[in-house]
């Protein structure tokens, strides 16, 4: 890329956390060019000395400005026609993670971590297994700060990367954990084969990044197994959790108690492969798992009333996801709530999945796709007990009142929050909000 200092004009597009964070850092190393900020609204704190562009308008602004460079943020799609316009008229793409890599320090290990599901858990898990074998380590990317606030005396770094950096990521970091390959963010990709190809892209950026990979993913496996500087995990050669329990080979280390289901297991084994993989002691930082806090948002105790739990996993995006929760509280009837933003999920294996769940005693959907998820269970075992419920207080308390002492009201609804919920975690704190109401 051509060098921050040479272009006339800097349009920052997204100005969110992420987008400020760049401004910033292109404010310093190209004082003289011409600042814009490119958003659906004008901002209402614009720093001084930056412009407003309207997003629809930004074909014509590159065409007056010059030599233009656009750091374009994460929930900008790079398939938006308005990009490729502006990229048609001569401007430059770039990201703030792509900045970040070109300038941080040479000594820094980058250890990229993604997956359609379990990244955010694998990347704080690997950051706090470093921190108590005393390495100096920052957690950053689509958790934590904005990887380009980065401090430069940090040993390591660790990022965790969605599909929407990585598709036009430019720089391998130098170890990558892919966890596994699902469904999801098809709008952004413009369909769900695209959004694999994006996603797989990390693992294929440079053959001698070190990559952790997990052998049960089929479609892992079947792109990356003669990948060269690959270890595997979730096989008994090496870390694997059979039931749940954390095993290096044949020996048995135990259990993390902040975060039931085996699929938190094999998040934790991805992390630990990591660990030994760099050199340093896995079992010690295996012993300081007694410590780790769960992350808000997923498998979360938020309230309980009369023997009943609530769990807010509403960071449980997909089918999948949706019945490894399932898994991590075995024998206690559920009821659960469902739906989200459509992004079309397949959920024939959603209902095949619960087709043998007997402990299931009410289903509850919501907007905006609980409609179409109540036709894919139309036909199993729940439909009489699988409804639609626009009012999600109302549809938490549905789910309350259908169980016996002793069950659980589980948000686990395999779909993104929509747009109802307007901030990250937002649905969330409704679920928790909601049953506090009830007593």
């Amino acid at each position: 890329m051509t060098a921050l200092s040479e272009f006339d004009a800097i349009f920052i597009w997204g100005f969110g956390k992420e987008g400020r964070a760049a401004l910033n850092h292109v404010r310093e190393r190209a004082p003289e060019a011409a600042l814009y900020v490119i958003d659906a609204n004008e901002p209402a704190d614009l720093p001084e000395g930056v412009e407003y562009v309207a997003q629809d308008n930004l074909g014509r602004a590159i065409t007056l400005a010059g030599q233009s460079l656009i750091v374009k943020s994460p929930g900008v799609s790079l398939y938006d026609a308005r990009l490729a316009e502006a990229m048609d008229l001569g401007a430059e793409l770039t990201s703030q993670t792509n900045l970040w890599f070109a300038s941080k320090p040479a000594h820094q290990t980058v250890i990229g971590v993604t997956g359609t599901k379990g990244k955010s858990t694998t990347a704080s898990l690997l950051h706090h297994m470093l921190e108590s074998l005393g390495v100096n380590v920052v957690l950053a990317g689509n958790i934590g700060e904005p990887v380009i606030n980065t401090p430069d005396d940090a040993e390591i770094v660790v990022v965790e990367l969605s599909s929407y950096q990585i598709a036009d990521l430019v720089h391998a970091p130098d170890w990558f954990v892919f966890l596994n390959l699902l469904n999801d963010h098809a709008p952004w990709h413009r369909g769900v084969e695209q959004y694999r190809r994006d996603k797989a892209r990390l693992a294929m950026l440079d053959p001698n990044a070190r990559g952790v990979m997990s052998a049960k993913d089929t479609r892992l496996t079947s792109l990356f197994v003669h990948r060269p500087n690959t270890l595997w995990y979730d096989q008994s050669e090496g870390f694997h959790a059979p039931g749940g329990v954390i095993h290096h080979g044949a020996d048995a280390w135990g259990l993390i108690p902040a975060l039931p289901g085996a699929h938190n297991a094999a998040n934790a084994c991805a992390a630990l492969a990591v660990i030994e993989g760099l050199g340093l002691d896995a079992y010690d930082a295996f012993g300081s798992l007694a410590s780790f806090k769960g992350l808000p948002h997923r498998l979360e105790t938020v309230h309980s009333l009369n023997g009943v739990d609530f769990i807010d996993d509403t960071l449980c995006t997909t089918p999948q996801s949706c019945l490894l929760a399932l898994e991590a509280f075995p024998n206690r009837p559920v009821s659960l709530i469902l739906g989200g933003e459509d992004r079309e999920q397949d959920y024939a294996p959603l209902a095949e999945g619960l087709r043998n769940q007997t402990r299931i005693k009410a289903i509850i959907t919501i907007p905006e796709n609980g409609p179409s998820i109540v036709d894919a269970l139309n036909s199993g075992p729940h439909s009489n007990i699988t409804t639609y419920e626009p009012d999600f207080e109302l549809a938490v308390k549905r789910a309350y009142d259908a169980l016996p002492e002793g069950g659980i009201v589980m948000m686990s609804p395999a779909a993104p929050r929509g747009a109802a919920f307007t901030y990250f975690g937002a649905r969330g704190d409704a679920f928790a909000q909601a049953a506090k109401k009830l007593g």
